[in-house]
């Protein structure tokens, strides 16, 4: 069965979507770009060769039979290809009739797409060589389709996501009835073009390329687009042989179907947007009332879709010629396919898109086919003037990109209206929507008018003339007006090329050398002749002010340069003439010079000025073989240029203080000897090149294990290897990161004595191994096996590894000392131990990573483990320097931490342990703080060393007003050992709880009662003479705890960090001469602790007392008061509550009869059930009864099949309710909200509804929001409303709204079980990516339901949830999570 995934329609949900997660232990917050590779599973768009020999053939029942080629049949077979389907079997081979350009200069290249195939292959093909039951993925079918002679490329079938929010002649078409609620028109000057007159009396056909629309509705109908030959043709034929049987007005590429509908109201919005009717006196306008409406569906129902869909959307609007294709949808992965069968459309039609919304940049998020050069990408706005919305993806210079390469230049063009916009909906309606999706149509009928306005020689001065004369929104009124006059030349610098040819020829600005600068200039709009460039040494900052750069770096050797050429409209090229200049010899390495490029033309009103940078180089170069033996010297700066060969036979002596500096895409390779001998006084130095990247071509290979390495440092570059080969005695491997492998900076050289510090990213492949080395402060984060996630133990041989910080999401977060990975089971028990970082067993757990660590057996854990008896209790001290433990006031902050009691006010002793002799005359930095960088409270009293130079004392002071109270870091970095080798920081080890309680408390107290906790204190001022007030802080945990838990997408535990849920109760200052305070906010039975903080004058917070414990005594149900019995005063209590009254003292438990987490009218009548029947139940659903309601005139009502003992109804905010006499004797209660309006009824004196139909309420025109019908015994009776008798039908079983959407830690997500008798019931929810991340499974009976979802530790993002019954997909949905 195929995996469905959702594409998704632009209708934006308001509110700015970043995938972040405060996932480290510091409470950084990370940025994570989403998934951009989600795709349908089991299928590939391929496109072969257009002049190559594959001919697709289909047996006489018209499935896929041959490709005439043998070696793609072969393959085929063994993938076991289903079906082969051409995407553009209509306008794929047809050739442009002009040469066509972008708007930003590059050529739109028309591709011959004859040969573009939708493969569909069985997804139970087994992987080549693979292991027992592994299938083959997408990419794997796409890399063996591309290995194919006859493939030009292939790519996975991509997905688009979608979202949809609710809100909201000329003088002939502003009569229409609702034209009053439209801003947009007037908003982009449409009424002043709707009153010109018309070059041609074609109506313009716009193509809604979206989920259909509603052909019956009464303000499309009459524009609709209308295929003749098919209208006049012969019913069940294909009348105009385009392969399509009665496509009439469209077709429908979901459903297979001419007959035109719309399931979601998407399209049928967008339609209406664009080209609604304006002169039937109903209504709404459309953008250009004289448009017709293409309907193309592309989408199903429930939003789900794919690029392979999308195209033969495209290619059936180009074949049927439409003049304006309107596309509100848009996806995060890029496509080949897409893009050129958008450029092939492009030779007849305009195409535009939606931005996207996200609310991002395009500089961070790119969407498609919105940004693509030749699609004008709208973004929304929210005001007449302008105002962008918040939602809507942006980009601040529609023109000009820094952010894509030469060949790309993505650009989002136009802002449209786009917020409250009113337009036809499904089933003669109208609805407000907002989104991306709203400002596309809007933008797409404006230009549709324009075209029927005015003549246009190319699509790219239509795009000059839009974009040139847009204020904030579009103006296409203004866009009308221009001229040939108007279209002035305006140039930009898009790249440059830089020769050295009277220097050393490599293309780099060295001291000295003579440079041809070649400028590539682009022209955006009018016809650019006499093109003339200079340049001046400086730059030009945001004011527009120049600032000169030192004039005596370079000597001009030509003025003005004539560029050579002419540009035409949207026309880039590189100048014919350069710009020549000298290099002062005396330049320094590295210097980054400005030179401002300025070009001018004739008819241009404002001369270019761009600012450029050149990086000058100046040392000697060296590279290449050496030919004879060579010697580097410290005084000397040296850059490798090329890769630096060292043969067999040939010597390179490196003398100490050495540094040797690699250009980008350079290395070294010794295959001879190399001396490189430094001192600890004098490091021989290996590192990039000045302000390069630091990538290297390949790892630096140090040769034979007879080179010995000693005293270098080697930092700064980005390599997958970094080293191989030779031995490195103390040596310092530091700040180094990978380029491409996620496993990280491979080392494959022997170090000893040697610190690796400092590495982004560092593998776990040291093949060959440590030996008293030093491993601390590394991260990693290779994110599919535990053997990448840390340094192998069985490659460690007597060293110290620990505080390295794993970032993938097996270990996210989590800090590691080594790692054991063991295909088959075993115990690992090394000759040599090393230290870890610690003497616990319990801490040493967390810190290796092996299958205990890991959790369930899988591919990832292995099934080795660390026997812990062979891990060295203390550091080893043969290494050089490394923070062993801190101790204070007697207890290691790490070991002991549960031990150490909290810091009050006085003085305490900090003891910081060294592995081994430290020079006495560099003192260490000792501090700590309650975040990162761990630096708030200098700990540097009365400092001093021991007499073995082991341990170094410093004291802290803490007086009632330091700013350090909860969990400190200790931060300890800058001493030095005997050899001089600066220590690793330490910052990740050792913490210590802080309380200024310890001499202030004067006696918290707190006493429980029922469903309350009150606390009184007192308080010696003495301490705080600026005293403002008090702030009380409680919290559920008696400890702090390692958060670890189980993530269900990584089948792995996820260590996520220290944790604890401390949280401010007073919600406002407590007055400085109060000393009591009730919390009422408790579940009964449940225990807290509290701990109360004093606030100065200054706002400073301080810690007044020690903490205090209390366990709030419980009620039983009903009893919503406290009163220890079950009255009507708790009915009381509880309405009260509900209708927002905030009754004091109110449990929550007790009110909650039915104990489903909400209080309503079903714990109403339960509780009434309490005082009158206390021996009945009050739990659960009525069993199969399920109740329907119906509006009819007006009136609202309910027929129910029990007897009915309370009723629920929300409406919305407006509604104007009475009760009619039904309800006469029962209680009634009304009371809004900020969205809706209530009413409730239930009885005190046991009257009901009885079995049967009553008419409740006249609610009007009122619209219902939810309704909550209770059985006398406060049982749940499920109501859907009766739309249908036909409980069959699609409409029986369905998803409504999930709320709150966007969501936090839970959202409700309601749904309908429509039939009789019972049903499989399961929602599975998934990421962008597709990825199953949870899934709910039960049994319902017809009727109403709601489960609450609770994603837990699942990051901020977009998710999917897919409703399936009885195993068949209904509907789905798009949720958010956010902070």
């Amino acid at each position: 069965m195929k995996k469905l995934f959702s594409i998704v329609l632009l209708m934006a949900c308001s509110i700015t979507l970043m995938a972040q997660s405060s996932n480290n232990e510091d409470e950084v917050v990370k940025i994570e770009k989403w998934n951009q590779h989600a795709y349908r599973e089991g299928e590939v768009i391929v496109k072969f060769k257009a002049d190559g020999a594959v001919q697709m053939r289909k047996n006489a029942k018209g499935k896929f039979q041959t490709a005439s080629i043998s070696q793609v049949d072969a393959l085929f077979a063994e993938l076991g290809v289903e079906e082969v389907e051409e995407l553009m079997p209509n306008v794929g081979a047809r050739k442009a009739p002009r040469r066509m350009r972008a708007y930003n200069g590059a050529e739109v290249k028309d591709h011959d797409l004859s040969k573009l195939y939708l493969i569909r292959f069985s997804e139970q093909v087994a992987a080549p060589m693979s292991n027992a039951g592994e299938m083959r993925t997408v990419h794997q079918v796409v890399e063996q389709l591309q290995a194919l002679d006859e493939v030009e490329f292939a790519e996975p079938n991509y997905l688009v996501f979608a979202l949809s929010t609710e809100s909201a002649d000329s003088a002939t078409y502003v009569a229409e009835p609702l034209y009053s609620q439209q801003w947009g028109p007037a908003a982009i000057n449409l009424p002043a073009l709707w009153n010109m007159p018309k070059i041609s009396d074609k109506r313009p056909v716009i193509a809604i390329i979206d989920t259909g629309v509603d052909c019956e509705h009464p303000d499309l109908k009459d524009n609709l687009w209308v295929n003749e030959k098919e209208k006049n043709g012969i019913a069940g034929k294909d009348d105009d042989g385009n392969g399509i049987v009665d496509d009439i007005h469209g077709y429908d590429f979901v459903n297979q179907t001419g007959s035109m509908a719309d399931f979601n109201g998407h399209g049928t919005h967008c339609a209406g947007i664009a080209a609604a009717v304006g002169n039937n006196g109903i209504g709404i306008t459309g953008a250009n009332p004289d448009a017709l409406i293409m309907p193309i569906t592309v989408m199903q129902s429930d939003g789900t879709g794919d690029v392979a869909t999308i195209i033969k959307g495209i290619d059936y609007a180009a074949a049927n010629g439409a003049d304006v294709i309107s596309m509100s949808l848009g996806g995060y992965s890029y496509s080949m396919a897409e893009e050129q069968a958008l450029g092939k459309a492009y030779a007849t039609a305009v195409i535009v898109a939606a931005a996207g919304n996200d609310g991002q940049s395009i500089e961070l998020l790119l969407v498609y086919p919105g940004c693509f050069q030749f699609v004008l990408g709208v973004q929304a706005t929210v005001s007449p003037s302008g105002d962008l919305a918040g939602f809507s993806n942006r980009d601040s210079d529609p023109i000009y990109t820094t952010y894509s390469a030469e060949t790309e230049l993505y650009n989002y063009e136009l802002l449209a209206p786009g917020v409250n916009i009113l337009s036809t909906y499904p089933q003669g309606r109208y609805k407000a929507l907002q989104g991306t999706s709203m400002a596309t149509p809007m933008a797409a009928g404006a230009i549709s008018r324009l075209l029927q306005c005015k003549e246009y020689d190319s699509w790219e001065l239509l795009f000059g003339d839009l974009i040139h004369t847009s204020k904030g929104n579009m103006d296409i009124f203004a866009a009308y007006n221009i001229t040939d006059n108007d279209r002035k030349p305006n140039l930009r610098q898009v790249t440059y090329y830089l020769t050295d040819t009277l220097g050393d020829n490599d293309s780099r600005a060295d001291a000295g050398d003579t440079i041809a600068i070649y400028p590539v200039l682009r022209n955006d709009w009018g016809q650019a002749e006499n093109i003339r460039m200079w340049m001046e040494v400086g730059y030009y900052d945001g004011t527009g002010d120049f600032v000169p750069d030192d004039t005596t770096l370079i000597t001009f050797l030509t003025d003005t340069v004539d560029f050579g050429r002419p540009l035409s409209s949207y026309a880039k090229n590189r100048s014919v003439n350069p710009i020549r200049f000298v290099v002062n010899k005396k330049c320094v390495d590295g210097r980054h010079i400005n030179l401002c490029l300025r070009a001018k033309c004739d008819n241009m009103m404002q001369s270019l000025t761009q600012n450029n940078v050149i990086e000058v180089e100046n040392g000697v170069e060296i590279g290449g073989v050496l030919e004879d033996d060579l010697t580097l010297y410290p005084d000397v700066h040296y850059i490798v240029t090329r890769t630096l060969l060292v043969p067999k036979g040939i010597t390179l002596t490196i003398k100490p203080g050495t540094i040797i500096r690699f250009k980008d895409n350079t290395t070294m390779k010794c295959e001879g000897t190399l001396v490189a001998k430094g001192t600890p006084d004098s490091l021989i130095v290996f590192t990039k090149a000045d302000l390069d990247l630091g990538t290297l071509s390949n790892y630096l290979y140090f040769g034979p294990k007879t080179n010995i390495i000693e005293y270098a440092k080697i930092c700064g570059f980005n390599a997958n290897t970094l080293i191989r080969g030779g031995i490195l005695r103390h040596c310092i491997i530091e700040d180094n990161s990978y380029t491409t492998d996620p496993r990280g900076s491979w080392i494959r050289s022997l170090l000893e004595y040697s610190v690796v510090t400092g590495m982004h990213s560092l593998s776990s492949a040291f093949s060959v191994g440590m030996k008293n080395t030093n491993f601390v402060n590394n991260q990693s984060e290779y994110t599919t096996s535990v053997s990448y996630n840390a340094i192998p133990i069985e490659t460690m041989d007597s060293c110290n590894s620990f505080s390295n910080v794993s970032t993938s999401k097996i270990n996210k977060g989590s800090v590691v000392s080594a790692t054991y990975y063991s295909s088959g089971i075993s115990v690992y028990k090394p000759d040599q131990p090393s230290y870890l970082g610690t003497s616990r067993d319990d801490i040493l757990h967390r810190y290796i990573l092996d299958f205990n660590h890991s959790g369930p057996i899988d591919d990832n854990s292995g099934y080795g483990v660390v026997d812990l008896d062979y891990v060295a209790k203390e550091p080893i001290r043969n290494a050089h320097g490394i923070v062993w433990k801190v101790v204070v006031n007697g207890y290691d902050a790490q070991d002991e931490f549960e031990m150490l009691p909290p810091l009050g006010v006085g003085k305490h002793k900090f003891e910081v342990y060294f592995n081994r002799p430290m020079d006495t005359s560099v003192a260490p930095h000792i501090s700590m703080g309650v975040r990162s960088p761990y630096t708030q409270n200098a700990i540097s009293e009365d400092g001093s060393w021991s007499a073995d130079s082991t341990i170094y004392t410093a004291y802290l002071t803490i007086n009632g007003k330091t700013a350090s109270d909860g969990l400190n870091r200790i931060y300890v970095y800058g001493a030095e050992d005997t050899d001089h080798f600066e220590i690793p920081e330490e910052y990740h080890r050792f913490n210590v709880q802080v309380s200024a309680a310890g001499s202030l408390s004067t006696g918290l107290m707190a006493e429980a009662g029922l469903g309350k906790v009150a606390l009184t204190w007192q308080t010696d001022e003495e301490d705080f003479e600026d005293l403002l007030g008090y702030n009380i802080y409680r919290w559920t945990e008696d400890t702090i705890k390692w958060d670890r838990h189980y993530d269900s997408s990584c089948k792995c535990y996820i260590e996520a960090g220290w944790k604890f849920d401390t949280v401010q109760i007073s919600q406002s200052l407590i007055d400085s001469q109060d000393t009591a305070f009730v919390d009422f906010d408790v579940v009964p039975g449940k225990t807290y602790y509290y701990i109360i903080k004093q606030v100065t004058t200054s706002l400073s917070s301080y810690s007044l007392s020690n903490p205090v414990t209390a366990t709030p005594l419980t009620a039983q149900k009903g009893d919503a008061n406290g009163s220890m019995s079950v009255d009507v005063a708790d009915v009381v209590t509880e309405v009260a509550y509900l209708t927002g009254n905030n009754p004091q003292p109110f449990i929550f438990e007790a009110a909650d009869v039915n104990s489903d987490n909400t209080v309503n009218i079903l714990d109403i009548v339960g509780t009434v059930n309490i005082i009158t029947n206390p021996a009945a139940s009050s739990l659960g659903f009525s069993d199969n009864n399920t109740a329907t309601y119906s509006i009819e005139d007006g009136i609202l009502y309910v027929e129910t099949p029990v007897v009915l003992g309370g009723v629920q109804f929300s409406f919305d905010a407006e509604a104007k309710i009475s009760a009619l006499e039904a309800l006469n004797g029962f209680e009634q209660v009304t009371w809004n909200t900020a969205e809706n309006f209530h009413f409730m009824a239930y009885s005190m004196s046991g009257k009901t509804l009885g079995v049967g139909k009553h008419a409740l309420l006249y609610v009007g025109d009122a619209e219902i929001k939810k309704i909550i019908l209770s059985n006398a015994q406060g049982q749940n009776v499920p109501a859907i409303q009766r739309t249908t008798t036909d409980l069959s039908s699609v409409e029986a079983m369905q998803m409504r709204l999930a709320h709150p959407n966007p969501f936090t830690t839970q959202v409700n997500i309601p749904y309908v079980v429509g039939q009789t008798g019972k049903h499989e019931v399961r929602l599975v929810f998934t990421n962008v990516a597709g990825l199953t991340v949870d899934s709910y499974t039960t049994t319902n009976t017809f009727g109403e339901y709601t489960y609450t979802w609770r994603p837990g530790a699942l990051p901020e993002g977009v998710y999917f949830v897919t409703l399936y019954v009885d195993g068949k997909k209904i509907q789905s949905s798009k949720l958010v999570k956010v902070n």
